[in-house]
């Protein structure tokens, strides 16, 4: 039986690629090769992101039980201080905790409930409901674009959003922003109630919310976190590997070694520095997770987008931008189109894959770990902390 992902796989082929050079000539080259490196990030962040967790099962929640008694918890707020560089060079932030808060989920007392005007949790919480964000206020030349990576089996009816990224194109600064989400952060995703953040886009069609998986989730962001998102990118890993291989395959720059288990290896081992990879070696170091966390995989995700970006630019091979545009079109889910995009074909001229300015939320700057009465092991966001980094990376 024909495999229903293998919609997934990319046929483009090296000869294909270098064809397209010798046709469109030197001149075209020059003035298309900047251009298609913004369609060339998110493409690639949606190839590669679903790959981070597909060796995990699916996941669907459950409701949460009936909590009639509060426990403590250790949700807490945070005293943010100045942000400091890591010795990765990914800007941190650090934060003072302050005593643990009480178990409270937050009810109307004769004015508005204090979700409004979002719509209140079907579930009891096992944390504080927190407050809307109040909304970050960026220039109306932005764009802010959600990619996100599932990992649907062929026999599940449901999936999660295992990596969640946000990549924010900025005309007037002239800047490409790039945000990692863990996928365990444990917020209020309206309607539903306290949960992963990776539930949000499955709550959203299960629960007919108004504009669907994506209206629930856009709605999540912005509830915790104050950030509009405008649009979305949804991509399996199944054409992924394909898809470097069908460049030759990309020279990963890895910031730090790695060492873990690799099927038909054994313990296999990529060495800090510059590493040509082909579509599986590139596909295994971005879900290798035996002996690193959730967060080494998002640092490691980053540099393989980074080296497929690096990739497009060196071959010079799309000459004709919204013929390339087409074709991605085909292998992800988007409610992007061509004229959104072509706005910001200018950054292309100013941004190149080194100086996109890269985000993480981790611990413990950003969140901490706990686990729920119901035995989840989630990550509570530090939320003060988190503002100040999206303030920092949108605002400047």
């Amino acid at each position: 039986m024909r495999n229903p992902m293998e919609c997934f796989i990319l046929p483009v082929s090296q000869r294909e690629i270098t064809r397209g050079i010798d046709e469109q000539g030197a001149s075209a080259m020059k003035r298309f090769k900047l251009r298609y490196l913004l369609l060339a990030l998110p493409v690639s962040l949606a190839l590669i992101c679903a790959g981070l967790y597909a060796q995990f099962g699916s996941y669907a929640p459950a409701a949460p039980k009936d909590l009639s008694t509060g426990t403590p918890t250790p949700f807490r707020p945070a005293t943010v201080t100045p942000f400091q560089v890591g010795p990765t060079g990914t800007p941190t932030a650090t934060d003072t905790m302050l005593p643990p808060l009480p178990t409270v989920t937050p009810t109307p007392s004769g004015g508005a409930p204090a979700w409004a005007p979002f719509a209140g949790p079907m579930h009891p919480a096992s944390t504080p409901i927190p407050t809307p964000a109040e909304e970050i206020t960026q220039g109306e030349d932005t764009l802010n674009i959600a990619l996100l990576g599932i990992d649907k089996s062929v026999t599940a009816g449901s999936y999660r959003t295992d990596a969640i990224m946000i990549l924010s194109l900025d005309r007037d600064r002239k800047s490409a922003v790039l945000i990692s989400f863990p996928r365990d952060l444990y917020v209020y995703i309206p309607v539903y109630g306290m949960q992963r953040i990776n539930a949000a886009f499955l709550q959203g069609q299960e629960l007919h919310y108004p504009g669907g998986r994506f209206g629930l989730f856009a709605d999540t962001m912005k509830y915790n976190f104050g950030l509009r998102v405008d649009h979305y990118a949804l991509m399996n890993f199944q054409g992924f590997k394909d898809m470097v291989d069908a460049l030759d395959g990309i020279d990963v720059n890895a910031s730090r070694p790695l060492t873990d288990f690799r099927l038909g290896y054994g313990n296999y081992t990529i060495p800090a520095g510059v590493t040509h990879m082909d579509g599986t070696t590139a596909l295994w170091y971005s879900r290798a997770r035996y002996t690193t966390s959730d967060f080494d995989r998002e640092r490691r995700q980053q540099e393989v987008i980074l080296a497929i970006a690096q990739r497009l630019m060196d071959l010079r091979a799309i000459a004709n931008f919204p013929g390339f545009f087409n074709i991605f079109m085909k292998y992800f889910e988007s409610d992007l189109t061509l004229d959104m995009l072509t706005p910001y074909l200018e950054l292309a001229g100013s941004v190149s894959p080194s100086s996109l300015q890269r985000y993480r939320i981790t611990a413990p700057d950003g969140c901490s770990n706990w686990t729920t009465p119901e035995g989840g092991m989630v990550l509570l966001p530090k939320y003060d902390a988190i503002r100040a980094m999206l303030e920092a990376a949108l605002l400047g």
